[in-house]
C-alpha cells in the first residue's frame, strides 16, 4: 500500500523529488521517489538511531560501496543506483523493479506452480552468485525481499543488512536477522556467517513458494528459533520435483549445502535458457504481470491499491553469461542426510526482527537527509578580492580528501568531476584540457584526488568495475587497470615510483597493491580486516589503518614490517619524531605508538578531538606536534602524552556542522575548513588569516596549498561547482 506523505516525511532526497511513502523496516524509511531524468526509484532513509552510531556508519559506508557493484544483465538483483552516505540520515536508492514481493504473490494467490519454483530457484541461485562474486553475504534473504517482475524475480537489500550488526543495539548479543529464514549458524554466532547462510535462506525460500506456508511454522519468535535449531522442518506441501533441492539448500552443516551456482545446475536451466523462460506470467497460473493489482500514483495523488515496495524497469539484455558447473549428487545426499541431524545446546540469545512495517510504523523526523544537488554557480564570498578565479561548473567528488592535485613544477592543477572527467587547469585559472575516463559515475565520483607525478596523474573511476587510471600530462590515457575484485576502494597514495591503491576483498579482508609506472604490479599486501582509511605513507613506509589494527608495510615489496593490535577501528597516523599518533572514529581515544616495532607508548583520553561518526580519524604531523580536525576545532596535540596544546574553534554552523575537512600542513602554516571558513594557523596556535564563505560552497575537502615566486601563496578548494583558487595575504 503506497501511502500518502505525512507533514514529518521528506519531500526531497538528494536529486529526487519524494512522491510517497512505501513502508519501513529495521534499516529505515522508504519512499517512492522521481528522478529530474523521470526513472523512479525506491530510496531507503536510515534511522536516526543508526546514523548515530559511528560503526554503522562505517559499515553502510562500505556496505552500499560492495552493493553498487553488484547488478546488471543475468544478476537478478535490483541494482543500488545512487547513495549518500555521508548526510545526516544517509541513504539510498535503487532501481524500481514492477511488482509484487513473493511474500504478497504467496498470500494472495497461493503457492507458486512446481516450474515456476525451479524458475525461481535458478534465478535467485544467479542472483547469489552475483552478490557472493563481491565478496558479500545478503543476511535477510526473505519473501518480501524478492521482488516478482515480468522478466523474472529481482533480490533487494543485499549486503547492507550488514551495517545493522555493528550497532549498539546488537552489542550484546542480539543478532540481526528475520525469524523463520535464518541460519542456524547465524543464530549460534551472532551474524558472523558466510555464503552457505545465504543459501539455507534460499531453501525456506523455496519452501515457503512452494509449500504456501513457513517452513518452521508461526508462533513466538524464540519458539520458531528453536524449531531452526532442531531441524523441526515441515515440508509436507513441498512437491516431490523440488523436495530434494530444497532439504539440500536446509542442511544445518554450511559444509554440506550446495553452492548458489550448483543450485542454478540442479533446476536444470542454464543462463541461456532461464532468460528464455522469463516473460510475464512466470510465476504464477492467474495470468501475466499486469491489470489492475499494480497502482502508481500521478503526481498529487493520493493513497491507492498497491503491491509494490521497490520499483524500476529493468529489463536483462541477451549478455552471454557462462553456465555453472553442475552439482555434486553426492553433495546433494550428504545435505539430505544432514538434515536428520538434531541440533542441541545453541542459546538464542537476543533478537532483532527486519519486519516489514504498514503506515503505522515510526515516522522519519527531522528535514530532508539532503537538498537537492546545488546549481550551477561562482563561488560566492564577502571578500571576493581574495578568490582569484573560479573554474568549472561541475560538482566534484564527494569522498573527502584533497579535491584538487597539482603538478610537480606546480604548472597545472588537476581535478576530476562527477561527470567522469578529469580536467587540467593552468594556475592562472585556464582550462588546458580534459579527458573523458568513463560514464558519469551514479555514486561518488571517484574520477578525484589524484596522484601526480612527473608522468601524469594517476586517478580511478567506476565506469563499470574501478579501475585505476594513468593520464599523462597532455591528457592522453597512458593505461587503465581494473580492480574487479574491489568492493572499497580508497583513494590512491604514492611511495616511491609506485602507486598504492587499498580495497576490500571481501566483507572481513582488504588489499594493498602496488602499481608501477608502467601499469604492472609491484606487489600486493592483504590484510586480516577491511582497511578503513587511506594509508599514510612516511620514510618509505606504508601504514594501514583497519577496524582492529594498525599495520606498518614496506612500500616496495609489501612486507609487513609489524602490526599493532589496537583493539578499535584506527584512524589514519601522523609520525610526529618516533611516535606514531592516531585516533579512532567518533572517539575521544588517542595513542602513541612506536615507528619501530608499533609497541604502544601510551594511551590517552582527549575530549577535544572526539569527532563525529561520518568521518575517519585523520592526524597531520606539524613541526613537533601532531594536527586533527573535529567538527568544531582545529587541535594540536602532543605526542609525547596525548593531551591538548592549543584549539582553534571555528564558527558554528549547525547546519554546516559536518563540513570541515583534514588539516593541510605547508611550512609553518596548517590550514582548515571548518564549517564554512577556511582558517589559516601558525604553529602557536595564532590565526593568522580567515576566509569565511558566504554559502556551503566548499564541502569538506582537504586544502591544497602551493607557493610560487610570483603569485605568492595560493589555496585551492574544492566545491560543488567546481574548483576555486584563493590568494592567502602575504
Amino acid at each position: 500500500m503506497l501511502q500518502v506523505l505525512r507533514e514529518t516525511d521528506p519531500r526531497r532526497i538528494g536529486p529526487y523529488e519524494v512522491l510517497g511513502r512505501l513502508g519501513a523496516g529495521g534499516m529505515g524509511e522508504v519512499y517512492l521517489a522521481e528522478s529530474p531524468a523521470g526513472p523512479r526509484l525506491a530510496v531507503k532513509v536510515v534511522r536516526g538511531e543508526h546514523a548515530e552510531d559511528r560503526i554503522f556508519r562505517a559499515r553502510f559506508r562500505h556496505e552500499v560501496r560492495a552493493a553498487q557493484t553488484v547488478g546488471g544483465a543475468g544478476t537478478y538483483t535490483a541494482r543500488v543506483v545512487d547513495a549518500d552516505t555521508e548526510g545526516e540520515r544517509p541513504w539510498m536508492a535503487t532501481e524500481f523493479v514492477d511488482g509484487p514481493n513473493l511474500r504478497d504473490a504467496v498470500l494472495d494467490h497461493g503457492p507458486l506452480p512446481e516450474e515456476a519454483v525451479r524458475v525461481l530457484a535458478a534465478a535467485l541461485g544467479e542472483a547469489l552468485v552475483a552478490i557472493h562474486a563481491q565478496g558479500m553475504v545478503h543476511r535477510d534473504l526473505k519473501p518480501s525481499n524478492i521482488l516478482l517482475a515480468a522478466d523474472g524475480p529481482r533480490v533487494i537489500d543485499f549486503g547492507i543488512v550488514r551495517a545493522l550488526e555493528a550497532t549498539a543495539l546488537t552489542r550484546t548479543g542480539v543478532v540481526v536477522g528475520s525469524v523463520g529464514y535464518v541460519s542456524p549458524e547465524q543464530i549460534r554466532t551472532g551474524g558472523q556467517v558466510g555464503p552457505p547462510s545465504d543459501v539455507f535462506s534460499l531453501g525456506a525460500v523455496l519452501a515457503h513458494a512452494s509449500a504456501g506456508r513457513e517452513p518452521f511454522g508461526e508462533g513466538k519468535d524464540a519458539v520458531i528459533l528453536m524449531r531452526i535449531l532442531n531441524r523441526d522442518i515441515d515440508l509436507s506441501g513441498v512437491p516431490e520435483g523440488i523436495r530434494t533441492l530444497i532439504e539440500a539448500c536446509l542442511s544445518e552443516t554450511p559444509e554440506d549445502r550446495p553452492t548458489p551456482a550448483e543450485v542454478v545446475a540442479a533446476t536444470g536451466y542454464t543462463a541461456q535458457s532461464l532468460r528464455e523462460r522469463l516473460r510475464p506470467g512466470w510465476f504464477t497460473a492467474a495470468g501475466p504481470v499486469g491489470g489492475d493489482e499494480r497502482w502508481l500514483p500521478e503526481r498529487g495523488s493520493g493513497e491507492g491499491e498497491s503491491r509494490v515496495e521497490y520499483v524500476a524497469p529493468l529489463t536483462v539484455q541477451d549478455v552471454p553469461v557462462a553456465a555453472p558447473a553442475a552439482p555434486s549428487r553426492r553433495r546433494l545426499l550428504q545435505g539430505l542426510a544432514a538434515g536428520g541431524l538434531v541440533a542441541a545446546g545453541a542459546g538464542t540469545g537476543g533478537w532483532l526482527l527486519l519486519q516489514d512495517r504498514d503506515a503505522g510504523g515510526d515516522a522519519v523526523r527531522g528535514k530532508s537527509t539532503a537538498s537537492a544537488s546545488p546549481s550551477k554557480r561562482s563561488v560566492a564570498t564577502p571578500q571576493p578580492a581574495l578568490i582569484a578565479w573560479a573554474f568549472g561548473s561541475i560538482e566534484t567528488h564527494r569522498d573527502g580528501g584533497p579535491a584538487v592535485a597539482l603538478s610537480p613544477d606546480g604548472d597545472l592543477v588537476y581535478f576530476g568531476g562527477m561527470d567522469g572527467r578529469l580536467r587540467a587547469v593552468s594556475p592562472d585559472g585556464e582550462g588546458q584540457w580534459e579527458t573523458r575516463l568513463g560514464e558519469p559515475p551514479l555514486w561518488a565520483g571517484l574520477v578525484g584526488s589524484s596522484v601526480v607525478t612527473t608522468d601524469g596523474a594517476y586517478c580511478l573511476h567506476n565506469d563499470g568495475p574501478v579501475k585505476l587510471c594513468a593520464v599523462d600530462p597532455k591528457g592522453d590515457v597512458r593505461w587503465q587497470r581494473g580492480l574487479d575484485e574491489a568492493r572499497f576502494v580508497r583513494f590512491p597514495v604514492k611511495v616511491g615510483d609506485l602507486v598504492l591503491v587499498t580495497t576490500d576483498l571481501t566483507e572481513d579482508k582488504g588489499m594493498v597493491r602496488a602499481f608501477r609506472p608502467d601499469g604492472s604490479v609491484a606487489w600486493n599486501a592483504r590484510t586480516q580486516d577491511p582497511i578503513v582509511t587511506t594509508p599514510m605513507v612516511a620514510d618509505g613506509v606504508v601504514y594501514v589503518s583497519t577496524y582492529k589494527s594498525l599495520i606498518a608495510v614496506d612500500g616496495q615489496d609489501g612486507r609487513t614490517l609489524w602490526t599493532s593490535d589496537v583493539g578499535t577501528q584506527a584512524g589514519r597516523p601522523a609520525l610526529v619524531g618516533s611516535t606514531l599518533v592516531l585516533g579512532s572514529e567518533g572517539s575521544d581515544s588517542v595513542l602513541g605508538l612506536s615507528v619501530t616495532r608499533g609497541k604502544a607508548l601510551w594511551n590517552a583520553s582527549n575530549d577535544d578531538v572526539v569527532g563525529d561518526t561520518l568521518r575517519e580519524s585523520v592526524y597531520i604531523p606539524f613541526g613537533d606536534l601532531a594536527v586533527t580536525t573535529t567538527p568544531d576545532l582545529l587541535v594540536a596535540v602532543d605526542p609525547a602524552d596525548g593531551s591538548t596544546v592549543w584549539t582553534v574553534r571555528g564558527k558554528r554552523h549547525a547546519e554546516y556542522s559536518h563540513y570541515y575537512s583534514d588539516p593541510t600542513v605547508h611550512e609553518d602554516h596548517v590550514y582548515a575548513l571548518l564549517g564554512q571558513t577556511l582558517y589559516v594557523v601558525n604553529r602557536k596556535g595564532e590565526q593568522r588569516w580567515a576566509l569565511t564563505f558566504s554559502d556551503p560552497s566548499v564541502p569538506a575537502f582537504q586544502p591544497v596549498v602551493s607557493a610560487h615566486p610570483e603569485r605568492g601563496m595560493r589555496v585551492y578548494v574544492g566545491t560543488r561547482n567546481g574548483i576555486a583558487a584563493v590568494d592567502v595575504p602575504g
